[in-house]
Protein backbone atom coordinates (compact mmCIF):
# COMPACT_ATOMS: atom_id res chain seq x y z
CA UNK A 1 0.00 0.00 0.00
CA UNK A 2 1.83 2.88 -1.10
CA UNK A 3 1.37 6.39 0.81
CA UNK A 4 0.00 8.42 -1.96
CA UNK A 5 -2.93 5.35 -1.84
CA UNK A 6 -3.53 4.79 1.76
CA UNK A 7 -6.64 6.06 2.00
CA UNK A 8 -8.62 5.25 -1.40
CA UNK A 9 -7.99 1.78 -0.65
CA UNK A 10 -9.17 1.40 2.79
CA UNK A 11 -12.39 4.00 2.51
CA UNK A 12 -14.41 1.86 0.12
CA UNK A 13 -14.01 -0.61 2.68
CA UNK A 14 -15.55 0.94 5.88
CA UNK A 15 -18.05 1.98 6.56
CA UNK A 16 -17.55 4.20 9.60
CA UNK A 17 -16.09 7.62 9.81
CA UNK A 18 -12.19 7.90 8.99
CA UNK A 19 -10.11 10.92 10.14
CA UNK A 20 -7.27 10.78 7.62
CA UNK A 21 -4.37 13.02 9.12
CA UNK A 22 -1.59 14.83 7.77
CA UNK A 23 -1.85 13.90 3.94
CA UNK A 24 0.63 15.82 1.37
CA UNK A 25 -0.69 17.67 -1.67
CA UNK A 26 -0.40 14.15 -3.62
CA UNK A 27 -2.00 12.50 -1.09
CA UNK A 28 -5.17 14.78 -0.53
CA UNK A 29 -5.52 15.29 -4.92
CA UNK A 30 -5.34 11.03 -4.89
CA UNK A 31 -7.89 10.69 -2.34
CA UNK A 32 -10.09 13.68 -4.05
CA UNK A 33 -9.42 11.40 -7.11
CA UNK A 34 -10.87 8.38 -5.86
CA UNK A 35 -13.24 9.37 -3.46
CA UNK A 36 -15.41 11.19 -5.56
CA UNK A 37 -16.68 8.39 -7.71
CA UNK A 38 -17.99 6.45 -4.19
CA UNK A 39 -21.53 7.36 -4.09
CA UNK A 40 -21.93 6.41 -0.65
CA UNK A 41 -18.77 6.55 0.81
CA UNK A 42 -18.08 7.20 5.05
CA UNK A 43 -17.74 11.00 6.11
CA UNK A 44 -14.14 11.42 6.07
CA UNK A 45 -12.52 13.86 8.53
CA UNK A 46 -9.41 15.64 6.83
CA UNK A 47 -6.87 17.18 8.79
CA UNK A 48 -3.59 18.69 6.94
CA UNK A 49 -1.31 21.69 6.93
CA UNK A 50 -2.40 24.56 5.05
CA UNK A 51 0.31 24.95 1.76
CA UNK A 52 -0.25 21.05 1.99
CA UNK A 53 -4.01 22.20 0.85
CA UNK A 54 -3.71 25.44 -0.99
CA UNK A 55 -0.88 22.95 -3.19
CA UNK A 56 -3.66 20.85 -3.98
CA UNK A 57 -6.60 22.98 -4.91
CA UNK A 58 -3.98 24.93 -7.40
CA UNK A 59 -5.85 22.20 -9.83
CA UNK A 60 -9.11 22.94 -10.19
CA UNK A 61 -9.68 19.78 -11.27
CA UNK A 62 -8.85 18.28 -7.66
CA UNK A 63 -10.18 21.08 -6.06
CA UNK A 64 -14.43 20.84 -7.42
CA UNK A 65 -13.52 17.22 -6.64
CA UNK A 66 -13.04 18.08 -2.79
CA UNK A 67 -16.08 20.68 -2.96
CA UNK A 68 -18.21 17.73 -4.65
CA UNK A 69 -17.29 15.81 -1.54
CA UNK A 70 -17.85 18.80 0.73
CA UNK A 71 -21.26 19.39 -1.01
CA UNK A 72 -22.14 15.84 -0.31
CA UNK A 73 -21.38 15.69 3.22
CA UNK A 74 -18.99 12.93 2.63
CA UNK A 75 -15.69 15.31 3.81
CA UNK A 76 -14.48 18.06 6.40
CA UNK A 77 -11.42 19.51 5.45
CA UNK A 78 -9.35 21.66 8.50
CA UNK A 79 -5.69 23.02 9.10
CA UNK A 80 -3.49 21.35 10.92
CA UNK A 81 -2.01 23.82 14.67
CA UNK A 82 0.55 21.98 15.10
CA UNK A 83 2.76 19.40 13.17
CA UNK A 84 2.41 16.12 12.86
CA UNK A 85 5.67 13.37 12.01
CA UNK A 86 3.77 11.23 9.93
CA UNK A 87 0.33 10.30 7.98
CA UNK A 88 -2.45 8.58 9.49
CA UNK A 89 -5.84 6.95 8.11
CA UNK A 90 -7.52 5.88 11.66
CA UNK A 91 -11.12 4.43 11.89
CA UNK A 92 -12.41 3.74 15.72
CA UNK A 93 -11.40 0.21 14.62
CA UNK A 94 -7.78 0.54 12.87
CA UNK A 95 -5.42 2.65 12.26
CA UNK A 96 -2.78 2.88 9.31
CA UNK A 97 0.81 4.34 9.12
CA UNK A 98 2.75 4.60 5.87
CA UNK A 99 6.40 4.22 6.53
CA UNK A 100 8.80 4.06 3.01
CA UNK A 101 8.12 2.95 -0.11
CA UNK A 102 5.03 1.03 -0.67
CA UNK A 103 4.73 -0.51 3.48
CA UNK A 104 2.69 0.97 5.42
CA UNK A 105 1.99 -0.42 9.47
CA UNK A 106 -1.64 -1.34 10.33
CA UNK A 107 -2.83 -2.32 14.10
CA UNK A 108 -6.21 -3.20 15.25
CA UNK A 109 -5.46 -2.94 18.85
CA UNK A 110 -8.30 -2.02 21.14
CA UNK A 111 -6.29 0.44 23.18
CA UNK A 112 -3.93 1.77 20.80
CA UNK A 113 -6.66 2.40 18.30
CA UNK A 114 -8.25 4.33 20.63
CA UNK A 115 -5.82 6.39 21.76
CA UNK A 116 -4.60 7.43 18.22
CA UNK A 117 -8.49 7.95 17.13
CA UNK A 118 -9.11 10.41 20.36
CA UNK A 119 -6.26 11.97 20.16
CA UNK A 120 -6.91 12.99 16.88
CA UNK A 121 -10.49 13.33 16.83
CA UNK A 122 -9.74 16.04 19.85
CA UNK A 123 -7.45 18.01 17.53
CA UNK A 124 -9.74 17.98 14.70
CA UNK A 125 -12.87 19.28 16.47
CA UNK A 126 -10.20 22.41 17.96
CA UNK A 127 -8.74 22.76 14.26
CA UNK A 128 -9.82 25.50 11.68
CA UNK A 129 -12.23 25.40 9.16
CA UNK A 130 -10.59 25.57 5.42
CA UNK A 131 -12.77 27.80 3.39
CA UNK A 132 -12.73 26.29 -0.61
CA UNK A 133 -13.73 29.09 -2.95
CA UNK A 134 -14.05 26.78 -5.74
CA UNK A 135 -17.61 25.16 -6.38
CA UNK A 136 -18.85 21.62 -6.08
CA UNK A 137 -18.82 19.98 -9.77
CA UNK A 138 -22.34 19.17 -9.35
CA UNK A 139 -23.35 22.71 -8.68
CA UNK A 140 -20.78 23.73 -11.92
CA UNK A 141 -22.55 21.55 -14.41
CA UNK A 142 -26.24 21.61 -12.95
CA UNK A 143 -25.96 26.18 -13.12
CA UNK A 144 -24.19 25.76 -16.61
CA UNK A 145 -27.01 23.69 -17.79
CA UNK A 146 -29.70 26.31 -16.58
CA UNK A 147 -28.09 29.70 -17.13
CA UNK A 148 -26.00 28.73 -20.31
CA UNK A 149 -26.77 26.08 -22.12
CA UNK A 150 -26.67 22.17 -22.25
CA UNK A 151 -24.11 22.54 -25.32
CA UNK A 152 -21.85 24.37 -23.19
CA UNK A 153 -22.10 21.92 -20.07
CA UNK A 154 -21.98 18.72 -21.92
CA UNK A 155 -18.37 20.13 -24.02
CA UNK A 156 -16.83 20.89 -20.25
CA UNK A 157 -18.16 17.23 -19.38
CA UNK A 158 -16.08 16.44 -22.21
CA UNK A 159 -13.16 18.70 -21.58
CA UNK A 160 -13.11 17.66 -17.74
CA UNK A 161 -13.29 14.08 -18.73
CA UNK A 162 -10.16 13.98 -20.43
CA UNK A 163 -7.79 16.77 -18.71
CA UNK A 164 -4.25 16.38 -17.53
CA UNK A 165 -4.64 19.25 -15.89
CA UNK A 166 -7.06 22.39 -15.38
CA UNK A 167 -5.29 25.62 -13.24
CA UNK A 168 -7.19 27.23 -10.75
CA UNK A 169 -5.13 30.72 -12.15
CA UNK A 170 -2.82 30.45 -15.08
CA UNK A 171 0.22 28.51 -15.53
CA UNK A 172 -1.78 25.75 -16.98
CA UNK A 173 -5.12 26.45 -19.40
CA UNK A 174 -7.04 28.20 -16.72
CA UNK A 175 -11.14 26.96 -15.72
CA UNK A 176 -11.96 30.94 -16.58
CA UNK A 177 -10.02 30.16 -20.68
CA UNK A 178 -11.63 27.08 -20.86
CA UNK A 179 -15.35 28.46 -19.83
CA UNK A 180 -14.86 31.42 -22.43
CA UNK A 181 -13.45 28.89 -24.84
CA UNK A 182 -16.64 26.74 -24.65
CA UNK A 183 -18.77 29.84 -24.49
CA UNK A 184 -16.97 30.94 -27.63
CA UNK A 185 -17.44 27.63 -29.94
CA UNK A 186 -21.32 28.06 -28.76
CA UNK A 187 -21.75 31.92 -29.20
CA UNK A 188 -22.75 32.54 -25.52
CA UNK A 189 -22.99 36.71 -24.55
CA UNK A 190 -19.74 37.64 -22.73
CA UNK A 191 -21.97 39.29 -19.75
CA UNK A 192 -23.91 35.53 -19.35
CA UNK A 193 -20.75 33.53 -19.18
CA UNK A 194 -19.39 35.72 -16.91
CA UNK A 195 -22.21 36.97 -14.60
CA UNK A 196 -22.83 32.92 -14.07
CA UNK A 197 -19.22 32.30 -13.07
CA UNK A 198 -18.95 35.06 -10.55
CA UNK A 199 -22.40 33.87 -9.14
CA UNK A 200 -21.06 29.81 -9.21
CA UNK A 201 -17.65 31.30 -7.47
CA UNK A 202 -15.83 30.13 -10.55
CA UNK A 203 -14.19 33.69 -10.88
CA UNK A 204 -15.42 37.54 -10.83
CA UNK A 205 -16.31 39.04 -13.73
CA UNK A 206 -13.19 41.40 -14.00
CA UNK A 207 -11.32 37.93 -14.01
CA UNK A 208 -13.49 36.90 -17.17
CA UNK A 209 -12.79 40.35 -18.46
CA UNK A 210 -9.63 40.17 -18.77
CA UNK A 211 -9.55 36.42 -19.36
CA UNK A 212 -11.44 37.57 -22.42
CA UNK A 213 -9.29 40.47 -23.65
CA UNK A 214 -6.05 37.55 -23.41
CA UNK A 215 -7.71 35.49 -25.56
CA UNK A 216 -9.18 37.60 -28.01
CA UNK A 217 -5.34 39.57 -28.76
CA UNK A 218 -3.86 35.96 -29.23
CA UNK A 219 -6.53 35.27 -31.31
CA UNK A 220 -8.55 32.11 -30.29
CA UNK A 221 -11.60 33.37 -29.74
CA UNK A 222 -13.54 37.00 -31.38
CA UNK A 223 -16.18 39.09 -30.20
CA UNK A 224 -19.00 41.02 -31.76
CA UNK A 225 -21.25 43.21 -30.39
CA UNK A 226 -25.04 42.68 -29.95
CA UNK A 227 -27.16 45.58 -29.31
CA UNK A 228 -29.37 45.99 -27.06
CA UNK A 229 -32.99 48.30 -26.65
CA UNK A 230 -31.11 49.87 -23.79
CA UNK A 231 -27.90 50.50 -22.75
CA UNK A 232 -24.44 49.47 -24.02
CA UNK A 233 -24.45 46.94 -26.28
CA UNK A 234 -22.86 43.42 -25.02
CA UNK A 235 -20.51 41.35 -26.51
CA UNK A 236 -21.16 38.16 -28.00
CA UNK A 237 -18.02 35.24 -27.76
CA UNK A 238 -17.26 33.82 -31.20
CA UNK A 239 -14.57 30.78 -31.61
CA UNK A 240 -12.09 31.27 -34.46
CA UNK A 241 -11.25 28.45 -36.52
CA UNK A 242 -8.68 27.02 -34.11
CA UNK A 243 -10.77 27.25 -31.56
CA UNK A 244 -14.11 25.91 -33.35
CA UNK A 245 -12.14 22.55 -34.70
CA UNK A 246 -10.29 21.74 -31.59
CA UNK A 247 -10.43 18.05 -29.98
CA UNK A 248 -12.40 18.78 -26.25
CA UNK A 249 -10.24 15.52 -25.33
CA UNK A 250 -7.23 17.42 -25.67
CA UNK A 251 -7.90 21.37 -25.42
CA UNK A 252 -6.35 21.64 -22.19
CA UNK A 253 -3.13 20.74 -23.06
CA UNK A 254 -3.58 21.73 -26.20
CA UNK A 255 -4.75 25.18 -26.45
CA UNK A 256 -1.56 27.54 -24.79
CA UNK A 257 -2.66 29.51 -22.03
CA UNK A 258 -2.16 33.16 -23.37
CA UNK A 259 -1.11 34.60 -20.10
Amino acid sequence: MTQQHISTQMIPERDEPALYINPNSEQIAAFAEEAVTVEDQPRVRLLADSDEIKDALYSFLTASKIAELIHRDQLSLRTLAEPVQNTIFTTESEAVVPVMGKYSISSSDPELVSSVYGEFDSRFEAAEQYHLRTPALSVVNQTLREEIGDATADELNEVLAHAEEISNSNEYLSIVEIMLILAARNEVLLYDISKWGEDTGIASKATFSRAKSALEDTGLIKTEKVPLDVGRPRLRLLATETIATADLKTLSTEISTPF
